[in-house]
Formats: C-alpha cells, sequence, structure tokens
C-alpha cells in the first residue's frame, strides 16, 4: 500500500476511519512512494520523494478525533538547480494530482524545477477517502444516497472537506517546505484553489499560472448555458469564416439545433461505424455531448462534420474516429473522486441564495440549449439534496486581488472555464499576461504544446512578457471535411 503501509490496513481505512492517536500539529512525514509506481521506469522512479502531509481534520475551534494524512509526492527536476519547484493543483473538483503523475514526469517544465503534488482530502491515496465505488456499479440506481448513507455510517464530517479546509492545507503545506517560495499552478478548478491560496499566503507565492481560470465567486452551476451557448458560437462563426466549411457546412447552426429537436421528438440509437452501441440519445443529451466534446481540442477540428451526420439522420461516432477521443492511456484507477466533487461543488453553491442559484445571464441563449442547461442544473441540485452536503458558513463573494505575477491561459472553445473568465481573473490581478489560444478547449498546457513554451518563459521570469513565436501563428481549427458531405 502507500508509502509502505499494508495493504489489510489500506483497505480497512476504505471501510472505516483508521484509528489514529491523538491529533498532531501539521508535519510532513517521508515514506516510501506508492508500490504501484515501481512499474515505472527506474529513471522515474528514482527522481520520486514521496511522504504523507499529516493535517489535523478542523481548524474552526471543533476537537479533531483524528489526523488526515494527506498523499504527497515530490518529482525531482532532471538538473540539479535552485530554482523555485512548481506546486500543481489539480481541478474537478476532486481530482487527484497523483493521477497525473506521469504527465508531470514526462513534462519538460520538469527539467528545472522540481513539481510538487498533493492529494487533496478525499481524494486519491489521501485518507480517509471519500471514495463512492458505488458511483460505477450498474447494478446502483441511486448510488448517491447508497455512498452517502454508507460514509455516514463511518462517522465523516462532510464539513472537512470543503474548500477553505483545502486551501488551509495547502497553507501549511507551504509553511511546512524549506522553500522561500514556490510557483502555483492550478488548472480548471484548481485555479480556484489557486487564487484562494495566493489570498491566504501570498508571501509564499513566487508566482501563479492559471490554466482554464475558474475565478471567485464565478459559479459554473449559474452560468453554464452562457458558457456554453458561446462555445457553440465560436464554432459556428469559425466555420463561417473558413472556406471549405462554410461551403460544406453553410447552415451549421440551424443543423445542429434542427437535429436536437429532431431527437427531442425521437430519441436515436448511437452507433460506432455502423454497428449499436447500446445506447440511444435525447436532444438534451446531444446538447451536453457537444459541451463534453467542445473539452477536447484535439476533437474541435471534426466537430463541423459530427454535426453534420446527425443532421442528416446519421447518428454515429465515425466522423470523431481519427481525433484522439478514442485514445486513453488512463490505468484504471479513478481520477476523480465523484463524492469529493458534490462535497465541494454543492457546498458552494448551497451556499447562494435560492433565488441565485440557478441560470443566470440567460438573454438571448437558443430555448433548446436553456431546457438542456436547466435539466442539468435541476440534477445537480437533487444530488445535492440527496448527498446532503453541508453549504459553506461563508460564501464565496469576492474576487481575489493580488499583486503575485500572474500568466492566464485560456482556451477559445472551452465551455467550462471559458476566456471571459480569464479576463475576469485579469481585471483583478495586477501583474497578469493572459493568453486566449484560438484553437483551443479547456486545459492548455496538455493539449497545446505552445502553452508550455510560454510557461517556460514566465517561470524563467514571471514579471517579463512571455509571448512566444509558436503563439503569433496560431489560427482557428482547420477543420476535417467529411469527404461524403464535400462530394
Amino acid at each position: 500500500m502507500l508509502f509502505g503501509r499494508s495493504l489489510l490496513l489500506g483497505l480497512f481505512c476504505l471501510m472505516a476511519i483508521c484509528a489514529h492517536s491523538q491529533p498532531e500539529a501539521p508535519q510532513i512525514k517521508p515514506q516510501e512512494c506508492p508500490w504501484s509506481s515501481r512499474m515505472m521506469p527506474q529513471s522515474h522512479f528514482d527522481r520520486l520523494e514521496c511522504a504523507w502531509l499529516v493535517v489535523p481534520e478542523f481548524r474552526d475551534g471543533r476537537e479533531s478525533s483524528y489526523n488526515m494524512e494527506l498523499a504527497l509526492l515530490r518529482i525531482k527536476s532532471r538538473q540539479a538547480t535552485d530554482s523555485a519547484p512548481i506546486l500543481y493543483l489539480p481541478g474537478g473538483p476532486g481530482e487527484a494530482a497523483s493521477s497525473d503523475l506521469a504527465f508531470w514526469l514526462e513534462s519538460d517544465l520538469g527539467h528545472e524545477r522540481d513539481i510538487i503534488m498533493l492529494d487533496p482530502r478525499g481524494t486519491g491515496f489521501s485518507y480517509p477517502s471519500l471514495s463512492c465505488p458505488e458511483a460505477s456499479r450498474n447494478n446502483v440506481a441511486d448510488w448517491v444516497s447508497v455512498c452517502r448513507e454508507r460514509i455516514a455510517a463511518r462517522g465523516v464530517d462532510l464539513t472537512a472537506y470543503t474548500i477553505p479546509a483545502i486551501v488551509r492545507d495547502y497553507v501549511d503545506l507551504l509553511s511546512l517546505l524549506d522553500l522561500p517560495q514556490v510557483n502555483v499552478y492550478g488548472s480548471s478548478y484548481g485555479s480556484r484553489l489557486a487564487l484562494m491560496l495566493a489570498d491566504a499566503a501570498p508571501e509564499r507565492i513566487r508566482s501563479l499560472a492559471l490554466d482554464g481560470v475558474y475565478p471567485p465567486p464565478r459559479r459554473h452551476t449559474a452560468e453554464v448555458a452562457r458558457n456554453l451557448d458561446m462555445a457553440l458560437d465560436r464554432l459556428f462563426d469559425d466555420c463561417a469564416s473558413d472556406g471549405a466549411c462554410k461551403e460544406t457546412y453553410p447552415e451549421l447552426r440551424g443543423m445542429f439545433y434542427r437535429a436536437v429537436s429532431e431527437l427531442k421528438a425521437s430519441p436515436q440509437e448511437l452507433t460506432l461505424l455502423g454497428q449499436p452501441i447500446g445506447m440511444t440519445i435525447t436532444g438534451n443529451e446531444f446538447i451536453l455531448l457537444m459541451s463534453s466534446l467542445l473539452h477536447h481540442t484535439s476533437v474541435i477540428p471534426y466537430l463541423p462534420a459530427f454535426i453534420a451526420s446527425f443532421g442528416s439522420g446519421d447518428y454515429d461516432f465515425e466522423p470523431l474516429l481519427e481525433s484522439e477521443l478514442f485514445a486513453s492511456d488512463e490505468d484504471g484507477r479513478e481520477a476523480q473522486s465523484k463524492s469529493a466533487f458534490l462535497t465541494q461543488r454543492c457546498s458552494e453553491d448551497l451556499a447562494v441564495p435560492e433565488a441565485q442559484r440557478y441560470l443566470t445571464d440567460s438573454d438571448g441563449i437558443a430555448p433548446l440549449l436553456l431546457a438542456a442547461a436547466r435539466e442539468v442544473v435541476e440534477a445537480h441540485y437533487a444530488e445535492c439534496q440527496a448527498w446532503n452536503a453541508p453549504a459553506l458558513t461563508t460564501p464565496i463573494e469576492r474576487p481575489v486581488t493580488s499583486d503575485i505575477p500572474s500568466l492566464i491561459l485560456s482556451g477559445a472553445y472551452d465551455p467550462a472555464t471559458p476566456a471571459r473568465w480569464g479576463s475576469f481573473a485579469a481585471a483583478h490581478l495586477r501583474n497578469n499576461w493572459h493568453f486566449v489560444f484560438p484553437n483551443a478547449g479547456h486545459g492548455m498546457l496538455d493539449s497545446v504544446p505552445c502553452a508550455t513554451e510560454i510557461m517556460q518563459a514566465f517561470l524563467s521570469d514571471p514579471l517579463q512578457d512571455p509571448s512566444a513565436d509558436c503563439f503569433i501563428v496560431l489560427r482557428p481549427p482547420r477543420f476535417v471535411i467529411s469527404p461524403e458531405m464535400s462530394e
């Protein structure tokens, strides 16, 4: 098991809160690295250092009955230097930093800088775990209630797993590290953590890099319709500005909404290369599928052909086969804890007055899109009620203002953390560089090589313009035209 613990103890800790000694002051306890890491090449394994970050369950005056032990990894740089390391804050919410270990081991950013990674409370290898194995079992229809009852029976207090507690864990980590400062990189929801950490411990942070920024106090749940509408508009407009795309798909917007209307009236069976895959799709589900696909930079060039396929009544994934969507290097371990996701997202959303919880800024959005977004939001709040998540006692109501040098990376097609949120964050970060990638969806560092070049330049000197030649030549996607449609 992780860090030298026996497998038996690890399995026990998944079933009940482990019996610990009386709570201790926050500390770092070095341990062996996960046994699974021994499957890596020796050169990678030699670069890993692992530990527990031991922190109290509560910090608000309540008595903690045990310590939380959070999995802490450090990837040593390939070249020994005294450069400030990168502290990686994962997204989600509910993602484990350790799930991205392979990416960071290979990253060029680790050539001269150590990479520090922490699995937040309830995620990954940290424990107590909020893992919900019921979520992946087809025979458990109401996994939220089933998992919530099981976790409640263990005595887990979900108020210990909200974003203020997680930010405080990072503050403790920064105070315990024997380092003057670190460079903080936050991706997606991790950027929200990064901004709140910068607000809590600015003296410990040399620079901020925010990839797909989710800035306080913006709320994904309330703005999901507007954000998706803007991403779809970008796709339709870029196709109309591309000669071949416009000629082949002259009415892409109308084709999309006609497909939605037809699927609302009559759901259809999905196929792959003409073979049924055992799933049907409704109009609302088609809209949500498009939202998911727009996240993936490699998929965007194929989306006009995919929409046209559905518009012609061919509900097949074939137009996407040449993209990287069907390639996966997942190791089978859960990257995101669905229960940690619900705990953190619901605690923030439920802290907002009820009149402000649902869709906002909906003027001019197509009714079909609004209906799909409303279904998502209503389902989210139904899950929150079933999960019985505690609302934050202090709502997140103000933007983070900071002088820390900041790099903001946004994708023009991102329906989750749109470029307008990057601009919102930039308006409150006095020393910032904001790059909007015209061909990208969600998450720049792992999908656009140019983003790494810009990040390297930024880390070298956060106060100097990190613009790279590669960014200047970037253009909207080169759309892939379906041979059948162009004939």
